[in-house]
């Protein structure tokens, strides 16, 4: 559950053990978030600066305006941000970002990315591989569980 205590957004966890198919799921998330943000901001772009006049030409004769352009990209764009990636996408963003709230900025990058590499691939990018000294290997998997746990909470699967 997300709760905010003295300004900032917390996780409280009730200690509860995330079922396997859920933690499953949310790595899923984890996993394909990377090509998912950059997809979602290619299709943003292409709303935004799409072209178009909102006239239609017929017979070398202008037709009239057939809808306001601006009107029908602000449609679009919300239907966009209401998807089904754009949910996926904020909610391992906001994750993330509560996970990573007590750690100083320069740190923050550095834990988040290793994060989601080891999400990625756990064999090709164990704890050992990822050269976050910072933290030590118990304290980086608890994170990854919390962050894991937070996809579920942000989702709706997991209370």
């Amino acid at each position: 559950m997300l709760v905010k205590e003295g300004g900032k957004s917390i996780w409280k966890l009730n200690g509860a053990a995330v079922p396997k198919d859920v933690e499953g799921l949310c790595e899923q998330v984890a996993r394909g978030y990377e090509r998912r943000k950059r997809d979602h901001e290619r299709r943003r772009f292409d709303i935004m600066y799409s072209g178009g006049s909102g006239f239609i030409e017929t017979g070398g004769r202008s037709a009239g305006n057939i809808g306001d352009p601006c009107a029908r990209k602000a449609e679009r764009l919300e239907k966009l941000d209401c998807g089904l990636d754009a949910r996926l996408i904020k909610a391992v963003d906001e994750s993330l970002f509560v996970l990573c709230a007590d750690v100083s900025r320069d740190l923050r990058e550095k834990l988040m990315k290793s994060i989601l590499l080891n999400c990625e691939s756990g064999r090709d990018y164990p704890y050992e591989q990822l050269g976050i000294d910072e933290f030590s290997r118990t304290d980086f998997y608890r994170r990854k569980r919390r962050f894991i746990r937070g996809i579920g909470v942000v989702l709706g699967l997991v209370e």
